[in-house]
C-alpha cells in the first residue's frame, strides 16, 4: 500500500498495468446479510456523493453465492441504501463513466474491497483512432517488449506485423 501520490504516478507512468486498485477493505462474508451490512457500514462520502455515479464489477468463487452480478447488486443497494438513510437521495449506476469504480473479489466467504483509481483501463493509450481485426493490447505490447529484455540499441523485429503495437510501445 502506497501513498497517493504513488498512486497517481502508477497510473500515470505504468506501461503494463491495465487497473490500479487501491485497497478499501477484507472481511468475512459467510451470508449475503453479512456482506450487505459490511458494505453498508463503510463510510462512501469521502468517495461518493449522493448525487454521483458508481459500477461494481465482481469475482465470485467458492462463496454463499457464484453469481457476480448478484454481488455487484448487493453491494450497489447497501451503498444506494446508506446515501438514501443519510440524504434522501441515491447515487446512480453509470457503467460506462462512473464518479466511482469498485472492484470486489468474493472467494470462499472472504471479500476483497478495492477502488479502482484507473478510470478508464490503462492500455487505452489515446493513439489509436481505429483498430484493426485483433489488435495487440497496448498493456501486453509493453509487457513483452519489457520481457525481452531489449535495449533500444539493436533492431527491434515485430513479427505480429499490423498496426505497430510492439514498435509504437
Amino acid at each position: 500500500v502506497g501513498t497517493q501520490k504513488q498512486l497517481y504516478k502508477i497510473n500515470l507512468w505504468s506501461r503494463t498495468a491495465i487497473r490500479v486498485f487501491k485497497p478499501l477493505a477484507s472481511f468475512s462474508a459467510p451470508t449475503e446479510k453479512t456482506f450487505y451490512d459490511h458494505i453498508k457500514a463503510i463510510d462512501w462520502s469521502p468517495w461518493l456523493s449522493a448525487s454521483g455515479t458508481l459500477a461494481i464489477d465482481s469475482h465470485v468463487h467458492s462463496s454463499f453465492t457464484t453469481h457476480s452480478l448478484y454481488i455487484s447488486q448487493l453491494a450497489k443497494d447497501a451503498i444506494c441504501d446508506q446515501f438514501r438513510e443519510q440524504s434522501g437521495k441515491r447515487p446512480s449506476v453509470d457503467l460506462e463513466r462512473p464518479d466511482l469504480r469498485l472492484s470486489i473479489n468474493l472467494f470462499k466467504n472472504h471479500v476483497e474491497l478495492f477502488l479502482d483509481s484507473s478510470g478508464d483501463s490503462l492500455h487505452k493509450r489515446g493513439y489509436r483512432k481505429k483498430t484493426g481485426v485483433a489488435p495487440l493490447n497496448e498493456s501486453l505490447a509493453a509487457g513483452i517488449i519489457a520481457l525481452s529484455h531489449w535495449n533500444g540499441e539493436t533492431p527491434l523485429l515485430d513479427p505480429m506485423t499490423g498496426s505497430g503495437t510492439l514498435a509504437i510501445e
